[in-house]
């Protein structure tokens, strides 16, 4: 790119550098990178607010002298003079205004092409510069604008915009732009031409009457829209009558926006004449666009403009206007699709605007459609309606009467999505006071319908997505019901009292929940406030329902509070809202009870669990009963009743309230005297109850009951007819039921199973005075014959055996109390019993149905209570039938089906069923052993469960685990125990609980350990302990629950263990044996882990009592080892390895050479024998010595030339006896490790082996596996036993050396240093070539700092001393490292110990290893941990030792001259300032170089052993160093921004260290504020601050440090380049403008000129970012 030359004299330069830089950027403005571009734009920017002339002039001259520079540059100077112009426009002369404006109009014109994005960027360059010289502007575009010519595209463009950014200056000149455009006008061909005019045009209609629309402020208030109505008109006669017709869709568009807003502006005569032109037109579109919005805006802004002052222009085409626009609205918007949301709300519009003038003709049309049936129709008129009675207020008010009349018919319609849309015109009218019209309430009676609707019947919902399901339309109107009673105030009058008459009516049942809640909140307002209208006049009001029928309505609808989606808490509060419009009397109470039982809903009702309908309808009958008492008029009862009987019919199809009613009736039967209204509604009980309804029956039993309460004899007479009447059908006997099986006995027989419920309840709810003497002669005779034929038990259906069952329970309570003695009920009792164990027995043995099993067993249970107690025959079919038709269910509780799944429903139904049916089966069991509390009894119903507790299934074993903890748990809290009686089979019942304690389902686990306890603490009961005596060894068996919850093996055979020792330990002598005998079958359970846990507790008490039982003892562990490779059980398998343990004890060293042969690694099998030969402690002992003798006399590994590279060298793990046994003993001494037992053995040789293994680890690393292992086949095997044992993975002797070590901590009980190792991944380092030696460094450190580990520290040392000398570099350096790390932990305080280790460390400083020589400079400067005596004895030669290193030639990563520097650093804390003097300023010269070191930690530790040489420039070297600190100043602050984090640390550091003699208190102010270590620098914003710092304290060195940057200008980092830049931006962009001439300028300007032509985008931005600073220059 040319530059432009000194000659351009059109640019008002300043005669600095700034005019270079401005020239730099506009040249580098079109970037290849967009990041970079978007940075330069903005410096121009910057740099064109502080100087905008010259930036403006500069881009005007860059453009006019540049012809041929590429579009895209063009357009980024266009869009930067643009923003420019938009902050300094007040700031230009006129002159450069216009050289600007004629440079934009030649942009914009140049290409005869459109070429958007040029012309545009021109066109906002005019648009901007037209806000003030909009004279010049229009000058320049009028020149280009020639009548006859048709103008460039943009100038038209430009033209419009600017009339909508300068209306004021505009609208004047609009006269004249018209009177050039109008002529051309009918020349124009092209349709993006017609589409620029057109936006255009419509553009200048809007600023006229904007212009005309805020006279008061335009600068000529003469002008009026009658000026330009003419050319206007003219202008619309061409685009709408002739380029309307164009096929363009986005010209048809504009033409009908700019019509819409041209209306505004013509004559109104004109318009009139036009109108049906202009309808016509716009109409027509519709069907040419699948897009309607536009259209329908400027449709309606033409609509605007002819609704105006009554004025008739509309009047002959509203008709086909409304049916056009009608059909628009049937049109379901698309509400993904905004366009189509919009248009729909702009036709919505059209018809408020309408409205304003053809309101009565509208409102016509409208009710006229409504009289179709056809669905959309119907839900279009009503959308209209709802928006213009919401928006047409003042219009529509004398329109309502109709609106409301009209609407009406509506509320009887069925289709969903109509009543939907309906009932939101509804809440709008409410708004809006219609609906207190006439008319109006039958509006609230449809939101009211809609709250009763039913749920949407199952199935698939349908296709249409418009649906509108029953539940949603009823959700919306309960919404809208509340809405309208709460928020708007002047509907009171409309819904009080008249929301009382849809209280009773049964279509409005379901919505009683929504009709309550309205009315409680009415009620309760009126009432509160004591309003004139709250008590009502039930002889005015005569379509209210009475009191008592209210009443009757109420009470059932709170019985059930749950259905009608909660409806209970609204129904209570509207009871009391209205209680003294019920009867004066009940206010006081149900002021006091209804609040409370409110409260119980609500806290009941969070917790699904807590809720009881028992004890709610307990609750809400005893107010019933108390209400009844305070009313205390016969009458008042009577009437009450009597509506409560006619009510039932209410609830022919809602079992449940129709229960209650039934109760209710009891109570208000069991509360009148009347004997006639007794019998009436005994009938209509009998009557009006569905036999075959579970629920129903139920209600009218308890109702018949409580009935009988005051009315026994007429109850008893009144079942006596039923039972012959409804029952009697071919046959003279009650048992007729059982001989025929045709549908027509269906009918009787349920009405029999009525009557026996009732015959319960009558039993239950009688005096007990009275049903004495009326028992056998009635009721038992009654129900005898079902209990006497055994077959015919099993024939009746289930629905009569259920409430047969539940009757003799309900006798069976009865006959509890004291008073009630009977022979009948005895000699009944076995019949009975065995009819229910027939009951239970007929139901499928895989799955629960119904609730038969629950019922019967709790029936059992009343029965069981009853004296004399059972014999011993019944007792045990009771038992074996309760047990086989309870725990055999499947884990589910449903039938087994494939491919069918249960929901969510089913499976809590089932689930509640389950536990009723357990809780009944417990009950049964504990009711029997209540009859015989002794260890007999127990035994009755453990030999019952002993095959479930062995069953395969597992929820079959819990189960039986489950009942029997239950049984237990009943004998210890109710038996009364003495120590005269003995527990026989307390030893038979641990034997059996012992495998499952270790059963693989942790319930099963948890329960055995339970039932363990129990039976433990029974058995203290029987040795004479108290009931309150806490053994501490049996209660401490429930803390093993914890651990039994976990699954590994590991933690169970703990448990297990500590079960036994508890056992061991409780069990009584005389139960040893038959403990002994039921536990080794439990040796063969069919789950392993039960049969391993037997096997330990048989261990656990052999170990204790062996004496007692030493004869099976050694048959169980003989016959254990012939199985070894069989057998699971960890502790089964140590019984038989103890005999090679024994014969190890006489033969060590052939064993152990016998096990060192096998293939390494070792196979399980051999694993455990090295386990249990180390569980002695002398064997232990001697192994130890005999492996560390065998590591001294082998090789390590082999080393071979690579055959790949020859340079390099192969190390090779060699593990071939008799050479080498080194990686042998490396797994056997992992093995010995993992034993508890040898943890004194490793502890007294500590340091011998700790010594050892660290030198495994340098011996192991980088060795490859053993080459017999790579190259040699595997044999083949000559059996399949021997097979397993050939299959061996490669060893990796670096992980197996870790590994080993590891074990070797943790048997050393070193698990603090174990743990701080793992946290550090030393193990993990230790197998890395590159990363080991840092891992022995660490191990040293950690082992120091580990208190018991410390003191071998000297012993170690002693061990290792002699490995420096190894032929071997890697266990050289181990022990260089270890002992390095040694000195600077002080050798744990022994002096003498660092002084040993030192003079070993200088001996090596020769070493031919350079890790070696780097480790001992490592060693060597961390004397300076050790203590200043220390380092002044040796100061000299560290120093030597430093230095020498910085040096050293052979150091191929420079990690040497990283140590030396770093131990400089840390020695420079310690010595004399006399020591480092001579030294001082060579050790600043020799790091310098260092600063720019590829390496990051080179660097860092360079920028560090800098900031630590501070300690000495304060003395006789302050002058020298000084001058170092400044010429390493500029490089300091640089790398603050490294892109290496170490590096910006050590910078941060060494400037604060520095700070203090740099001669600046406000420079070290902020190094010591900003540089902290791990704080966030905002390092341009620090730049910024501290050049100001540095301008002020240091004015003499400011050239010196700008020209330091741009010496860093050609680093080789991008970052430092980028923050070189910045630096210089700004401290020249802070430097006072008197000192500027200190500064080479020209130097420095032309060097970041050149940083915009860098290669990386990072440093072109910085730079331009930095110029942008430079506006002084």
């Amino acid at each position: 790119m040319i530059m432009p030359g000194p000659e351009g004299d059109a640019v008002r330069g300043t005669g600095g550098q700034v005019d270079e830089i401005t020239m730099a950027l506009i040249d580098a403005a079109h970037d290849r990178n967009e990041e970079a571009r978007e940075i330069i734009s903005n410096s121009l920017y910057d740099l064109g607010k502080k100087k905008p002339s010259l930036v403006l002039s500069s881009c005007y001259t860059y453009l006019k002298k540049h012809n041929k520079l590429s579009t895209d540059h063009r357009i980024v100077i266009l869009n930067a003079l643009e923003r420019i112009l938009k902050e300094v426009l007040d700031n230009i002369d006129v002159n450069l205004a216009v050289d600007l404006i004629h440079q934009a109009a030649d942009e914009l014109t140049q290409s005869k092409e459109v070429e958007p994005e040029w012309q545009t960027a021109a066109s906002g360059v005019l648009v901007a510069l037209g806000t003030k010289y909009c004279d010049e502007v229009m000058g320049e575009l009028l020149d280009r604008f020639q009548p006859g010519v048709i103008p460039h595209f943009f100038v038209v463009q430009t033209i419009g915009n600017l009339a909508s950014a300068n209306v004021y200056a505009m609208v004047p000149h609009l006269t004249a732009v018209l009177g050039t455009m109008l002529p051309m006008l009918g020349m124009i061909k092209f349709d993006n031409m017609r589409w620029v005019f057109t936006s255009a045009l419509s553009r200048f209609s809007e600023a006229i009457l904007e212009y005309i629309a805020n006279l008061d402020k335009a600068p000529d208030s003469s002008i009026t829209k009658e000026k330009f109505s003419g050319e206007i008109f003219s202008a619309y006669d061409i685009i709408f009558n002739i380029w309307l017709q164009s096929k363009e869709a986005k010209l048809r568009l504009a033409i009908v926006e700019a019509v819409g807003h041209m209306t505004h502006v013509m004559d109104q005569d004109k318009l009139e004449e036009q109108f049906p032109k202009i309808l016509q037109g716009m109409l027509g579109l519709y069907r040419r666009h699948p897009e309607p919005y536009h259209i329908t805006q400027g449709l309606c802004m033409v609509l605007d403009a002819v609704c105006k002052e009554e004025s008739p222009i509309l009047e002959p085409h509203f008709d086909n206007l409304f049916n056009i626009l009608f059909a628009q609205v049937l049109q379901v918007p698309d509400y993904t699709n905004p366009l189509s949301i919009k248009n729909h709300n702009e036709l919505l519009r059209s018809f408020t605007i309408i409205a304003r003038s053809f309101s009565g003709r509208l409102v016509g049309l409208l009710l006229q459609k409504l009289e179709t049936t056809n669905e959309k129709t119907r839900i279009g008129v009503l959308t209209i309606f709802k928006h213009i009675i919401n928006s047409a207020g003042p219009s529509m008010e004398d329109k309502k009467e109709v609106v409301v009349s009209g609407l009406k018919n509506l509320c009887q319609d069925t289709n969903n999505k109509v009543k939907k849309v309906f009932a939101q015109v509804v809440i709008a009218m409410a708004h809006h006071g219609y609906l207190e019209l006439e008319g109006g309430q039958l509006m609230v009676e449809f939101i009211v319908r809609q709250c009763a609707l039913p749920d949407d019947p199952p199935g698939k919902r349908p296709a249409d997505p418009e649906w509108v399901s029953n539940k949603a339309l009823r959700s919306m109107c309960e919404n809208i019901l509340q809405l309208v009673t709460t928020t708007i105030e002047r509907m009171e009058i409309v819904l009080w009292p008249y929301l009382l008459e849809l209280i009773v009516p049964e279509q409005y049942t379901e919505a009683a929940g929504a009709l309550c809640r309205s009315l409680a909140y009415l009620s309760t307002k009126k009432r509160e406030e004591n309003a004139d209208d709250y008590e009502i006049d039930y002889e005015t009001q005569a379509n209210i329902p009475k009191p008592p029928s209210l009443a009757a309505k109420l009470v059932v609808l709170a019985g059930r509070p749950l259905n009608g989606r909660e409806r209970g808490v609204h129904v209570l509060q509207m009871m009391k809202g209205i209680s003294t419009n019920i009867h004066e009397n009940l206010v006081e109470l149900w002021d006091t009870v209804i609040p409370k039982l409110v409260q119980y809903l609500e806290d009941h009702l969070e917790d699904e669990g807590k809720w009881s309908q028992k004890n709610w309808e307990d609750l809400l009958l005893k107010m019933l009963a108390k209400s009844l008492d305070v009313i205390d008029s016969e009458e008042w009862i009577a009437d009450f009743g009597e509506l409560m009987g006619q009510h039932v019919i209410m609830y022919h199809n809602a079992s449940e309230e129709k229960n209650f009613l039934y109760k209710c009736l009891g109570i208000i039967m069991r509360k009148s005297t009347k004997k006639d209204f007794v019998t009436k509604h005994l009938d209509l009980l009998f009557s009006t109850v569905k036999h075959t309804d579970q629920t129903e029956k139920e209600g009218c039993a308890i109702a018949v009951g409580f009935s009988a309460a005051s009315h026994l004899d007429a109850v008893l007479t009144k079942l006596e007819t039923v039972a012959k009447n409804d029952t009697a059908k071919k046959s003279t006997g009650i048992l007729s039921v059982f001989k025929g099986s045709d549908k027509s006995e269906g009918v009787p027989e349920k009405v029999k199973s009525t009557i026996m419920l009732c015959y319960g309840f009558v039993a239950l709810y009688s005096p007990p005075t009275l049903i004495v003497s009326r028992m056998e002669a009635t009721i038992l005779r009654t129900i005898a014959p079902y209990f006497q034929n055994v077959k015919s038990s099993i024939i009746i259906s289930v629905d009569l055996r259920r409430n047969l069952i539940h009757c003799i329970s309900l006798l069976g309570q009865c006959y509890t109390q004291d008073c009630m003695q009977s022979v009948g009920m005895c000699a009944l009792r076995g019949d009975m019993l065995s009819s229910l164990q027939n009951y239970m027995k007929a139901e499928p043995v895989g799955h629960l149905s119904n609730e038969t099993r629950a019922l019967a067993m709790n029936a059992c249970a009343t029965l069981i209570k009853l004296d004399p107690r059972l014999s011993e025959a019944e007792i045990f079919d009771l038992i074996k039938t309760g047990l086989d038709c309870t725990l055999g269910l499947s884990l589910t509780g449903f039938p087994l089906k494939k491919g069918k799944e249960e929901t969510y429903d089913e499976m809590l139904e089932m689930e509640v069923l389950m536990d009723a049916t357990f809780q009944a089966l417990y009950d049964m069991l504990t009711c029997m052993l209540t009859k015989n509390l002794t260890p007999e009894g127990l035994e009755t119903i453990f030999k019952h469960l002993v095959p479930w507790i062995l069953d395969p299934e597992e929820h079959k074993r819990e189960r039986a685990l489950k009942t029997w903890q239950n049984v237990l748990t009943f004998y210890l809290e109710q038996a009364d125990i003495t120590s005269a009686e003995r527990f026989s089979n307390e030893g038979i019942f641990l034997a059996r609980m012992i495998p499952r304690c270790t059963d693989p389902s942790i319930n099963i686990r948890l329960h055995a350990i339970d039932c363990v306890q129990l039976t433990l603490k029974i058995g203290l009961r029987y040795e004479g302990n108290d009931a309150d005596h806490k053994d501490q060894m049996v209660e401490a068996l429930a803390t093993l629950k914890e651990r039994l919850k976990k699954g590994d093996p590991n933690i169970l055979f703990s448990v297990i263990n500590d079960l036994s020792k508890v056992v061991s330990k409780k069990l009584p002598a005389d139960h040893l044996q038959p403990f002994m005998e039921v536990l080794q079958e439990g040796l063969l359970d069919a789950q392993s882990h039960s049969s391993s846990g037997a096997c330990v507790v048989l261990n656990g008490l052999m170990k204790t009592r062996g004496s007692e039982l030493h004869k099976e003892v050694s048959k169980i562990l003989d016959n254990l080892y012939e199985k070894l490779r069989f057998i699971q059980c960890p502790q089964t398998r140590t019984g038989t390895l103890r005999t090679i343990r024994t014969m190890a004890s006489h033969h060590l060293i052939p064993v152990v050479t016998t096990l060192l042969g096998y293939p390494l690694p070792y196979d399980e099998h051999i694993v455990e024998v090295w386990h249990i030969i180390a569980q002695e402690s002398q064997l232990t002992a001697s192994m130890i010595d005999h492996f560390l003798d065998l590591l001294q006399k082998s090789l390590p590994y082999e080393e071979k030339p690579d055959p790949r590279d020859k340079t390099q060298l192969i190390k090779t793990a060699t593990i071939i006896p008799p050479c080498c046994k080194y990686y042998q003993v490396t797994y056997a001494l992992k093995e010995i490790f993992e034993v508890e037992e040898s943890e004194e053995q490793v502890l007294k040789s500590f340091h011998r082996l700790f010594a050892a293994l660290m030198v495994r680890v340098g011996s192991a690393v980088g060795v490859g596996p053993p080459k017999t292992q790579v190259e040699k086949e595997e044999p083949k095997p000559k059996d399949k036993k021997k097979a397993a044992k050939v299959e061996h993975k490669l060893i990796n002797p670096s992980h197996a050396v870790t590994e080993a070590f590891q074990k070797f901590l943790q048997r050393a009980k070193s698990f603090d240093m174990c743990e701080s190792l793992e946290k550090e991944m030393v193990f993990i380092n230790m197998e890395d070539e590159m990363l080991y030696p840092e891992s022995i460094t660490t191990l040293a450190r950690v082992l120091v700092a580990s208190t018991a580990e410390a003191a071998y520290t000297s012993k170690i040392v002693a061990n290792l001393t002699s490995v420096l000398s190894s032929l071997f570099d890697p266990q050289r350096v181990v022990v260089a490292a270890f002992f390095a790390e040694l000195i600077n932990q002080k050798c744990a305080g022994d002096d003498t110990l660092v002084e040993l280790i030192m003079n070993s460390l200088l001996g090596r400083l020769v070493d031919s290893s350079h890790v070696v020589r780097m480790l001992c400079i490592r060693g060597l400067s961390n004397v300076a941990s050790v203590g200043k005596d220390q380092v002044q004895k040796y100061s000299t030669t560290i120093l030597s030792a430093m230095m020498a290193g910085m040096d050293d030639k052979e150091d191929p990563n420079d990690d040497i001259t990283i140590e030396a520097m770093s131990g400089l650093s840390r020695i420079m804390s310690e010595i004399d300032e006399s020591h480092i003097r001579a030294i001082l300023i060579n050790v600043a010269l020799k790091i310098r170089p260092c600063f720019e070191k590829e390496k990051p930690a080179v660097r860092a530790q360079a920028f560090i052993l800098f900031g630590n040489l501070s300690r000495f420039g304060d003395g006789p070297s302050r002058a020298p160093f000084l001058e170092q600190i400044h010429s390493n100043f500029i490089s300091l602050l640089l790398h603050l921004n490294d892109p290496e984090p170490d590096v910006k640390k050590a910078c941060k550091y060494a400037l604060r260290m520095l700070g203090p003699l740099i001669g600046s208190e406000a420079v070290n102010d902020k190094f010591q504020k900003h540089l902290l270590e791990e704080a966030n620098l905002f390092y341009g914003e620090f730049m910024n601050d501290l050049s100001k710092l540095i301008i002020q304290d240091f004015s003499e060195k400011t050239n010196f440090y700008v020209m330091g940057c741009v010496a860093f200008f050609k680093s080789h980092w991008d970052e430092i380049k980028s923050n070189a830049a910045m630096f210089a931006g700004f401290m020249l962009g802070n430097l006072p403008k008197e000192k500027q001439g200190n500064i080479t300028k020209e130097h420095v300007c032309s060097a970041l000129v050149l940083l915009l032509k860098d290669i990386s985008p990072q440093v072109r931005c910085k730079a331009a970012e930095a110029m942008s600073l430079l506006y002084d220059y």
